[in-house]
């Protein structure tokens, strides 16, 4: 570099640039359910008991017999079929060049980008498996209230809670301008970090920028097929967070020198199974052409 035609030292820092990654949606006890964590350790797929549902009971009078019922239960599979994997291959030479450490730098990045996607695959799971409504009118300031009671409405029907909202940026913003100070940010500070959280009519809201920045999100469903998922007409997913379902088998950080060459491997890996308990526990609003 010249100051005038004169040569003066050039310097690298040690820092590196962040990049950016899509928002943090999927937050275990809070936007999906992870109760079946433990369960899938030493196997390929967990099967999940749920006991047959039954009508509420009609009163009797005082001194009746009892009616003997029949124990019936389904099973819900959830297959864990979603491998994320990266690796990077480090060479010594290279990362003596550098005044930063290239080996860490490069497996926090696999880490991040295995998270997209596990993130995405998440995503896609909701889309595919919950209940497309029929209504396509884009979201206005004006309409915003009624096609979020109508979401809401559709899964009290179904018996489950609409306790989580996850909203493209311009859902999100719409809502906002909506809400003004009815707005309830989630003042966790990691949470606050990692995605845009707040309570607006009784429910979690969540910007997922995923939905705005990907066209598709792909992952393998319970029966073992591959689903691509489009994103780009999806308004919200409003569903009930506990009927979520998301497990994970394996989860695989690491630096390993290298046998073929004179270096380092970043290694991330993680094996994942998602299920939707129900159709009926989420419902996706998207706008049409």
């Amino acid at each position: 570099m010249e100051y005038g035609g004169y040569n003066v030292n050039e310097k690298y820092s040690p820092i590196v640039a962040p990049n950016f990654y899509f928002d943090a949606v999927f937050q275990p006890g809070l936007t999906y359910s992870d109760q079946y964590q433990g369960d899938a350790e030493g196997a390929g797929a967990v099967k999940i008991f749920k006991l047959a549902a039954k009508a509420a009971k009609a009163p009797k009078s005082p001194a009746s017999d009892f009616e003997h019922g029949n124990a019936d239960n389904d099973l819900i599979p959830l297959l864990l079929n979603n491998l994320q994997q990266e690796s990077t291959k480090i060479y010594n030479v290279q990362a003596d060049a550098v005044p930063y450490d290239m080996a860490d730098a490069h497996l926090s990045q696999s880490v991040q980008v295995c998270r997209e996607g596990w993130q995405m695959s998440g995503l896609a799971c909701l889309v595919n498996e919950g209940t497309v409504m029929e209504d396509t009118e884009a979201i206005t300031k004006a309409n915003i209230v009624s096609k979020i009671i109508a979401g809401r409405k559709s899964i009290r029907k179904q018996k489950a809670s609409a306790n989580v909202v996850l909203a493209s940026v311009e859902t999100y913003s719409t809502m906002l301008e909506q809400a003004g100070d009815k707005f309830t940010p989630v003042m966790n500070d990691e949470i606050v970090r990692t995605g845009q959280m707040g309570y607006w009519l009784g429910m979690l809201w969540v910007e997922c920028n995923m939905m705005d920045l990907a066209n598709e999100a792909k992952y393998y469903d319970f029966t073992g097929t591959l689903k691509t998922v489009d994103l780009t007409k999806v308004d919200y997913i409003m569903y009930d967070w506990r009927g979520l379902h998301i497990v994970d088998l394996l989860s695989m950080a690491r630096l390993k020198d290298s046998e073929n060459f004179n270096g380092t491997l970043a290694q991330v890996e993680i094996c994942t199974g998602y299920r939707l308990g129900d159709a009926n526990y989420a419902v996706v609003k998207k706008h049409g052409a």
